[in-house]
């Protein structure tokens, strides 16, 4: 019962920052990846990863970053295209709004302080993909 917008909009706005902030940190020649339209995950294709299957690639990317990333082919894609899931939301929601919620404009700070396993998740994904 009662009035949530205030609560909605404050997630909205946090999921809207991140899913931006990991969709330009990672798009590159080697990583095609639509931007987020809502929601919280991303569908990132490694373009540069020569793996038999996308299962085998997501246990090389968790076994050389400690990123977990879901196989494309556990939601029915191509084995042989190198497809994730990835979801950006490993950090403590109820901190991170509880120290942003309001009219603030959130910014690369903000993230690196309510959310540091974004940020570290999404530098390690791009140095693997880019030693490959």
């Amino acid at each position: 019962k009662g009035d949530h917008s205030t609560y909605l909009n404050g997630v909205k706005k946090i999921l809207s920052f991140v899913g931006t902030y990991v969709y330009e940190n990672l798009k590159s020649n080697v990583i095609n990846v639509i931007k987020p339209d809502g929601g919280f995950y991303l569908l990132p294709e490694f373009t540069n990863a020569k793996f038999s299957s996308s299962s085998e690639m997501c246990n090389d990317i968790l076994n050389k970053t400690g990123v977990a990333l879901l196989p494309g082919s556990d939601f029915g894609l191509d084995r042989k295209k190198m497809l994730a899931r990835l979801s950006y939301t490993d950090f403590d929601g109820t901190n991170f709004l509880k120290n942003t919620l309001g009219s603030k404009k959130l910014d690369n700070a903000d993230l690196k302080k309510y959310a540091p396993n974004i940020v570290d998740g999404v530098s390690k994904l791009k140095e693997w993909s880019n030693s490959l």
